[in-house]
C-alpha cells in the first residue's frame, strides 16, 4: 500500500511521540557541586541525611560513618560515628555499599562482602547484624552471579521493611521484612525502559525512599529512576537524567566508560548524588582525584 505524504507524516509523528513517551526522562538542573575530601583512597558508596546533615560510608573504610561538612566548593568527609566491628574484623573487609537510617537516627549499612544489614546506634556504641547472609536467597532467583556485584544500595521503607538492590549481571531487588518473622523476597529486574550505552550492563547503585516513593540510581544510564510496585515487584516509571552534568568538564573523569554515581538521597530542598570515582583523576587535571557530591533542584514531577 502506497502512503500519501500526510499519512507518512502522521506515522512518523506517532513513532516520535511513542519513543519519547517510552523514555519519560527529564534532565535535572544542577544547583551546586562539591569536591569531596576525605582520607586516602576515600570511595563514597552510600548517602543519607539525618537532622539536615549528610552522611556517607566508604567501601574502602569499614570503621567509620562519615559526616559531610559543606563549605564553599568542598565537602569534607569527617569521621563521625565509629562502627564497632566484631573482634578480629581487621581480617575481613565488609565493603559497605549502602547507607540508610530510621526515625531514631540508627544507621543501617549494607555489606556487600557478607550480604547482610548492619545496624549502628546513633552514638556508635553498639552494632548488630539484623539479617543473616542474604546471598543464598538472591542466588535462588538468579542474582549474585558476577563477582563483586552483590548488594549495592539500601533504603528503609517502614520500621521493619528494607529494600536492597543487587548491582548487575543480573541486577534485581531484595525486599526484607523483619517482623513478625524474617521474610526476604528477591527478584530480577533486568528489563529497562531506559537507554544504556553499548558495552555497559544495566545496573543499580544507590536507593532512597522519599514521600512514599522508592528511587534508584541507574548509574550506567546516568539517571535516577522513580519506581512503583506492580504485581508485587518494583518497576521503573520516570527517569531524571544527570548525564549532561557528569559527563562534561570540569566534572568528567578520565575514564567514563561506566557511571560513577554510588549514593543517593533526597530531602525537601535538593536531590543529592555522591560519586565514587575509584581513585580516577578528572579529565584535564591528573592531580585531582577527589570524588564529587552534586546537588540538583527538584523536578516538577516529584
Amino acid at each position: 500500500m502506497k502512503l500519501n505524504f500526510f499519512q507518512a507524516l502522521l506515522i512518523c509523528l506517532l513513532m516520535i511521540t511513542n519513543a519519547f513517551s517510552a523514555e519519560d526522562v527529564i534532565s535535572l538542573n544542577l544547583h551546586k557541586v562539591y569536591f569531596v575530601e576525605g582520607p586516602e583512597n576515600f570511595q563514597p558508596s552510600g548517602l543519607t541525611i539525618v537532622n539536615k546533615r549528610l552522611y556517607t560510608v566508604s567501601d574502602k573504610h569499614d570503621d567509620f560513618i562519615y559526616c559531610l561538612q559543606l563549605s564553599n566548593d568542598t565537602a569534607s568527609a569527617i569521621p563521625a560515628i565509629k562502627i564497632p566491628l566484631p573482634i578480629l574484623s581487621f581480617f575481613h573487609s565488609y565493603d559497605f555499599e549502602g547507607l540508610t537510617n530510621d526515625d531514631s537516627d540508627n544507621f543501617f549499612l549494607a555489606s556487600e562482602a557478607t550480604c547482610r544489614i548492619l545496624r549502628v546506634t546513633p552514638n556508635g556504641e553498639n552494632a548488630d547484624w539484623i539479617t543473616p547472609d542474604l546471598k543464598p536467597t538472591g542466588e535462588q532467583v538468579g542474582l549474585f552471579k558476577a563477582q563483586n556485584a552483590y548488594l549495592e544500595g539500601i533504603c528503609r521503607v517502614s520500621s521493619n521493611e528494607f529494600i536492597l538492590c543487587a548491582e548487575r549481571q543480573p541486577r534485581g531487588f531484595l525486599e526484607v521484612n523483619l517482623a513478625p518473622a524474617l521474610q526476604v523476597t528477591a527478584y530480577l529486574s533486568e528489563h529497562s525502559k531506559f537507554e544504556f550505552p553499548d558495552g555497559t550492563s544495566k545496573d543499580f547503585s544507590g536507593l532512597y525512599y522519599y514521600k512514599n516513593t522508592v528511587y534508584v540510581l541507574e548509574r550506567n544510564a546516568f539517571l535516577i529512576s522513580q519506581l512503583k510496585w506492580e504485581n508485587n515487584k518494583l518497576v521503573e516509571t520516570n527517569g531524571w537524567s544527570y548525564r549532561h552534568i557528569e559527563t562534561i568538564a570540569p566534572y568528567r573523569y578520565a575514564d567514563m566508560e561506566f557511571g560513577k554515581a554510588e549514593g543517593l538521597c533526597i530531602d525537601d530542598a535538593y536531590i543529592y548524588i555522591i560519586f565514587d570515582n575509584n581513585g580516577d583523576h578528572r579529565e584535564g587535571n591528573s592531580d585531582d582525584r577527589r570524588p564529587l557530591l552534586m546537588l540538583f533542584n527538584h523536578p516538577d514531577n516529584i
